[in-house]
């Protein structure tokens, strides 16, 4: 299933309207019987007893209770299925949930009030799936996809999954079909939460994206950023994010083959706690950064990222920090909301790399310096950062490189292509606040 991110998954909401085209999709199918030697127990959950309502006319939670047993495989075939009430899971261990093109809806909202449904077939919270908490997060394996949570209709879009793991996690294949309209959370929040934990992200299309609570039915009140509630005015959408991390997560992340955006707050907020690595990912036209990302000291090497040829576990490979490596961002509008200017790539704090990546910025902002667009930038908390051998194009007068730190950070082997207005000759009237390094950087193929 490809959905292009084009002007018919923005319908009803003009600021969608006119999406970069990204003619890419994920697939939605994962086959139980490469699972099913992980688990002792398979189910069917539309089989006796559980008897799911494939046909979307009833709802599935207590099915999903009766299914979720330790060390269980449950498998959804293809339908669609409907839920009325967040499921929520503590304490159990080795569970999956794999579909196979199984359509996910929420029944009827008619009232929502910030991240609680108060009338309408669903009612309550706006987590479709809670699996684990920060206290007590999920142990043993995770497998979860093969889903396609529906948001085409009005009035739809939730957290499609809230994932806190202890120890591994698969998290694959699933699509977010259409535009978050409901202004509450975002599609997905997971995050590693042990050193030693590993959460793998893999083939995610949100390319939708996600509307500001204030251009939907959502009556919640927000704090803008002087400390003052916004009701039913503007102010920022906290938390209306595609993906989430958390911020007191640790161990490793990996987001890998994502599609994201645009959304009112963050594309991809991943930053939190431990090593994050977002690779080989598409992002556009979301509010504040499209991927931001941070890096701290709480996690451990792991078999799956780490392992030296000699078979040793080293923190010095390729990844021994905070990764974002091959992906392609693009601004060229606003998303939903109020903002006026959106980071590309963001490293907010701790140890990081920016390598491989395609960034472009087709649209000027009325602000400038750190209040403006820029392609690739850093924070105060960063205390080291390596930009190498990424391509930049400027399409609209923008920084290519923001930096907002003294400490040591390094662009090498980085093209800079400003079209379409006048850059000027040198690469530093590009570049904006403190002074990187530059190792054989050019703007239009000059040093």
């Amino acid at each position: 299933m490809a959905f292009d991110g084009g002007s018919s998954m923005g319908e009803g909401n003009p600021a969608n309207v006119g999406a970069t085209n990204i003619d890419t999709g994920v697939t939605t199918v994962i086959d139980p019987a490469a699972y099913e030697d992980r688990f002792s127990n398979v189910v069917d959950i539309t089989d006796d007893p559980y008897n799911a309502d494939p046909t979307g006319e009833e709802p599935i939670n207590d099915a999903l209770m009766m299914a979720w047993e330790d060390d269980t495989l449950i498998v959804f075939p293809q339908g669609q299925y409907k839920m009325n009430q967040s499921f929520r899971r503590t304490g159990w261990r080795d569970v999956g949930l794999v579909g196979q093109n199984a359509v996910i809806r929420h029944g009827e909202v008619e009232a929502i009030s910030g991240h609680t449904v108060d009338e309408g077939e669903y009612r309550g919270g706006t987590m479709l799936f809670q699996i684990g908490t920060t206290d007590s997060p999920h142990q043993g394996e995770l497998v979860f996809g093969g889903f396609i949570f529906d948001w085409a209709r009005e009035n739809a879009g939730m957290r499609g999954l809230y994932a806190m793991v202890g120890d591994r996690a698969e998290i694959r294949n699933i699509a977010f079909n259409g535009v978050h309209d409901l202004g509450t959370h975002g599609n997905m929040r997971v995050a590693a939460m042990a050193p030693d934990a590993f959460a793998h992200v893999d083939s995610i299309d949100m390319s939708g994206g996600g509307m500001h609570y204030t251009d939907t039915i959502n009556t919640r009140q927000t704090e803008n950023y002087d400390g003052s509630t916004s009701d039913g005015g503007f102010g920022q959408s906290w938390s209306t994010t595609g993906i989430a991390g958390h911020r007191g997560m640790s161990g490793t992340t990996l987001f890998e083959n994502v599609i994201c955006g645009p959304w009112p707050d963050n594309g991809m907020y991943i930053q939190g706690g431990g090593r994050q690595i977002v690779r080989n990912c598409i992002t556009s036209n979301s509010g504040t950064s499209n991927i931001r990302f941070n890096h701290t000291d709480d996690w451990e090497p792991i078999p799956e990222l780490d392992e030296s040829e000699d078979g040793e576990l080293t923190r010095h490979g390729p990844y021994g920090q905070s990764t974002v490596e091959g992906c392609v961002v693009i601004i060229d509008r606003m998303p939903s909301g109020v903002h006026d200017a959106q980071r590309s790539i963001w490293h907010y704090a701790g140890e990081g790399v920016i390598r491989d990546c395609e960034v472009t910025v087709a649209h000027e902002s009325e602000s400038g310096g750190a209040a403006g667009n820029f392609a690739i930038g850093t924070r105060s908390g960063v205390t080291e950062s390596v930009v190498e051998n990424c391509k930049i194009s400027l399409l609209e007068p923008a920084d290519a490189f923001y930096s907002g730190t003294s400490a040591p950070v390094m662009l090498r082997d980085v093209d800079i292509v400003a079209d379409g207005w006048d850059a000027g000759s040198s690469v530093s009237t590009v570049i904006g606040g403190q002074t990187p390094s530059l190792e054989n950087v050019t703007l239009n193929g000059s040093l």
